[in-house]
């Protein structure tokens, strides 16, 4: 209201109303109220808007953070879960190499010792030697 007064205050001191006939200050004081009411009535509809706008604002924000919070507990659960299974997949490997090195290991030594024993056989052949004692 206070806007209202001001604004037909400033419009009549504008107008030179002091001058002008009753009829004339009626008529502009009606326009004043019509336009300080219009004011008023934007002023309040501005109002209400900026508050939705507010509250939209803040459900979307909201709503966002959930939604961000949500995918990265997913993703943390999936890099956990593929971390996991490099882990499996890891031990799984190096249990392979593990037995892999260990068949070629007992490979290794089954073959020297062959030669080992061809070794000696030959050797008890060209010294005279007894070749039972290769056996050893």
């Amino acid at each position: 209201m206070k806007t209202k007064a001001m604004a037909l205050a400033l419009l009549l001191s504008l107008m030179g109303c002091t001058e002008s006939s009753e009829e004339t200050k009626s008529e502009v004081k009606k326009e004043m109220e019509k336009a300080g009411e219009a004011t008023a009535d934007a002023y309040d509809s501005a109002k209400e808007s900026a508050a939705d706008s507010w509250d939209k604002t803040k459900d979307a924000s909201s709503e966002a953070y959930e939604e961000g919070k949500e995918m990265a507990s997913d993703a943390f659960d999936d890099g956990k879960e593929m971390a996991s299974d490099a882990y499996e997949d890891g031990k799984k490997m190096a249990s392979d190499a593990y037995d892999a090195t260990a068949e070629k290991a007992g490979e290794f030594k089954d073959a020297a010792a062959r030669k080992a024993y061809e070794a000696c056989v030959k050797m008890k052949e060209q010294m005279g030697g007894d070749v039972s004692e290769c056996d050893d």
